[in-house]
């Protein structure tokens, strides 16, 4: 399974990737939030808000493989603080003491693991988010899906987590003013209380805690604290929504910190999934070729029309895909652009850089799907109907290879 080996943070000395040790059960402080990215991105790609780029990353604090299967993560219910003048905290913190009430329940599929000192990054959308954000979340280890929703975006290099509760729209998005997280053993049933104005959520006992953050708007906001004490004595927060900050655990010569308290476990600082790239090696005559598809490869030839896409967060762009052979996508760099006729870039520029997960097996060779490149403009009629140049290039090392395409702008999708 897929998921199972894109957890693996380093192979113990003596172990295969065929062989690997039996992975234990985890136990409270073994796997602990290590980062929490939910402000989403600071303008950029020509939108002033973009929040798909949130992710949770989990860390494996032990010298034992961990059994992931079952466990449940979580965003606990409550307003992150005044964010509109008059609200008041709604949490259940105080008329819940032995508990944790959440909105939303994900649970991790049964066979995943974490080697010692791995991590497992959890996406909202396991995609390349640039150029509205720097995060790239194609090798993720899960993304959550909202099948129901028909409006979600299944990204194929990313494994589902399994839906238990949900309480959102059309996306889990987790509030960018400032969640509360948390973690539950695999085994302990959910209950349920009735909320006012939110009907019927879940809640689990403190003791299915594996471990919790509290996040609120600001430092004045104590008062709309989500989770007990004895989970979160604390509580951390960013520099607002659209800021692109987060919520870094402390580290001391290697050791994670961990005092149950988010305000001097945390620090802030840009979020940074953590990946291993390694370099890929050429292995026969390269050759990079520009496609569309956010699922799969189609290829363009000159003169296609392709379609100009209305982003849900704003912009417009176009979807690309590039199906590489003769070297190893690990490293390999693109960037994509486009350009008008007489050279004139029409585009912001989108880079990827590729690591073995983030790509499609092909024969022959590899696929990446999901890039886009977003245009430059201020209205979709700036360039419906006119041709343009879209490009790619892929660099490992010092050699490069590139591949372009002259297509004509069709209409934007609604």
């Amino acid at each position: 399974m897929r998921y199972t080996l894109a957890l693996f943070g380093w192979l113990i000395a003596g172990c295969s990737a065929d062989e690997p040790l039996p992975a234990r059960a985890v136990l409270q402080g073994d796997l602990l939030i290590s980062q929490l990215y939910t402000t989403g991105a600071a303008p950029s790609g020509g939108t002033d808000h973009y929040f798909s780029d949130q992710f949770i990353e989990l860390v494996n604090t032990t010298e034992d493989p961990l059994d992931l299967s079952g466990l449940r993560v979580a965003d606990v219910y409550g307003a992150a603080g005044e964010i509109n003048t008059g609200m008041l905290p709604d949490s259940f913190r105080n008329e819940q003491p032995d508990n944790v009430v959440m909105s939303t329940v994900w649970r991790i599929p049964d066979g995943a693991r974490v080697e010692p000192g791995g991590t497992v990054v959890i996406a909202h959308d396991g995609t390349n988010h640039r150029p509205f954000s720097e995060v790239d979340l194609s090798a993720a280890a899960f993304e959550s899906y909202v099948a129901d929703s028909e409006r979600d975006d299944d990204h194929p290099t990313v494994p589902n987590l399994e839906s238990v509760v949900y309480n959102g729209g059309f996306d889990w998005l987790i509030t960018v003013f400032g969640p509360s997280v948390v973690l539950l053993d695999a085994d302990t049933p959910l209950s349920e209380v009735r909320a006012l104005r939110s009907g019927v959520l879940p809640t689990a006992p403190l003791d299915a805690v594996l471990d919790g953050v509290d996040t609120l708007m600001d430092a004045e906001s104590e008062a709309f604290k989500r989770l007990p004490d004895a989970v979160d004595a604390g509580f951390a927060w960013a520099d607002g929504p659209y800021t692109g900050v987060a919520l870094h655990r402390r580290q001391t010569n290697g050791v994670w910190q961990d005092t149950n308290n988010s305000s001097d476990d945390f620090e802030r600082d840009v979020p940074q999934p953590t990946q291993t790239v390694s370099s890929g090696n050429v292995t026969g005559t390269p050759r990079i070729t520009l496609g569309t598809g956010t699922t799969s490869f189609d290829g363009l030839s000159d003169g296609d029309t392709v379609e100009l896409v209305a982003g849900i967060q704003g912009g417009w762009h176009i979807d690309l895909a590039v199906q590489g052979e003769g070297v190893d996508p690990s490293g390999v760099t693109l960037v994509y652009d486009a350009v008008r006729s007489d050279g004139e870039r029409v585009s912001f520029i989108t880079q990827a850089t590729l690591q073995e997960g983030s790509v499609l097996d092909a024969d022959p060779g590899w696929l990446r799907v999901g890039d886009r490149v977003v245009l430059d403009i201020d209205d979709p009629n700036d360039v419906v109907g006119e041709t343009v140049i879209v490009r790619v290039t892929a660099t490992l090392d010092q050699a490069s290879w590139s591949d372009e395409r002259s297509v004509q702008i069709g209409v934007d999708s609604p």
